[in-house]
């Protein structure tokens, strides 16, 4: 045996002459190919003066001193070029772009370029290739002062209509909602009790665009007292209290939004009079609830609620 198995490494023979010779050679490979730099990759010409210790992964045809050395590791030594063959998982530092690379199935890659799987905090498995375990994660655009764009975009493709492209939630890893396009086009919106039987909520059409509901839609209810005369509408359905006693006079509506709807309800015992023309309230006449079945149902339009209907069912 005249060298080492890996990285072909002169050794000394017994009862050698100039011993210094073959150990010099070792040590000049052992600088250029540990902790390797790499000045350059897919190179093809020899440069005219190279610094020594550069390193160069040779390219396809290559042409000078490097004619017949293909694929292969250049290094400028003492005494003029030597050359090294990688092996499967040699790992070094591509200069130029400052990153790790590593010689993988015939070529150097990037080291996170084309790998089966990635753990960060965990271990991946067979479906979940990158797996992350952490508190957190970020994505953040790059700026435009720093040569991108400033937008940042998450991208879920599948293969056909009928397959699915969904964020899944889950609870003690059981599934809780899903959503995106599970099984067709459609934007569906999915929750589940059990983690096993799924009920959509809402869905949006791909072609039209159309919000379909797949269950009742209402508002939480909510139970404001009128002060000074005015309602606050938390949300957008409300049971008013009377500032004070079982009766009140309603003049003024705030919260909600321009286009909002608005239920009230009466309550039993309770009278509230909501007096139309005095605030921002545009009725078909003064309103009075004062059972529990008695509703009022406006709309906002700009500063005013205006009134759709009215239930008087004392």
């Amino acid at each position: 045996m005249t060298g080492t198995a890996r990285l072909g490494l002169p050794l000394i023979a017994p009862d050698q002459a100039q011993k210094h010779v073959t150990h010099n050679e070792a040590l000049l490979v052992l600088d250029a190919m540990v902790q390797l730099r790499l000045d350059g990759l897919a190179e093809t010409v020899p440069p005219g003066e190279p610094e020594a210790g550069a390193v160069f992964g040779i390219g396809a045809a290559a042409t000078g001193a490097w004619q017949g050395h293909d694929g292969e590791l250049a290094a400028w030594t003492q005494g003029g070029w030597r050359f090294m063959a990688p092996a499967e998982g040699w790992l070094g530092w591509e200069k130029g772009v400052g990153r790790p690379v590593v010689y993988r199935r015939g070529e150097w890659r990037p080291l996170l370029n084309g790998v089966d799987a990635l753990g960060v905090g965990t271990e991946p498995d067979g479906t979940n290739r990158l797996a992350v375990r952490s508190e957190a994660a970020l994505f953040t655009a790059v700026p435009v002062g720093e040569g991108g764009n400033g937008d940042v975009r998450l991208t879920l493709n599948k293969e056909t209509a009928a397959n699915s492209a969904t964020l899944i939630f889950q609870s003690g890893w059981s599934g809780r909602a899903e959503i995106g396009l599970s099984g067709n086009d459609d934007f569906a919106f999915k929750v589940s009790g059990d983690g096993a039987t799924f009920t959509t909520g809402m869905t949006l059409g791909a072609s039209t665009g159309f919000v379909t509901f797949g269950s009742f839609a209402g508002c939480a209810v909510s139970f404001p007292a009128v002060a000074g005369g005015v309602l606050a509408a938390e949300t957008g359905y409300v049971v008013p209290l009377p500032q004070s006693g079982t009766s009140d006079e309603i003049d003024m509506i705030s919260g909600g939004f321009d286009g909002a709807m608005l239920i009230v309800i009466g309550t039993a015992g309770r009278t509230l009079t909501f007096r139309d023309g005095v605030g921002n309230l545009k009725l078909g006449g003064n309103r009075v609830l004062d059972n529990f079945e008695d509703s009022l149902l406006l709309v906002r339009r700009g500063a005013d609620w205006i009134e759709l209907s009215f239930s008087n069912n004392g």
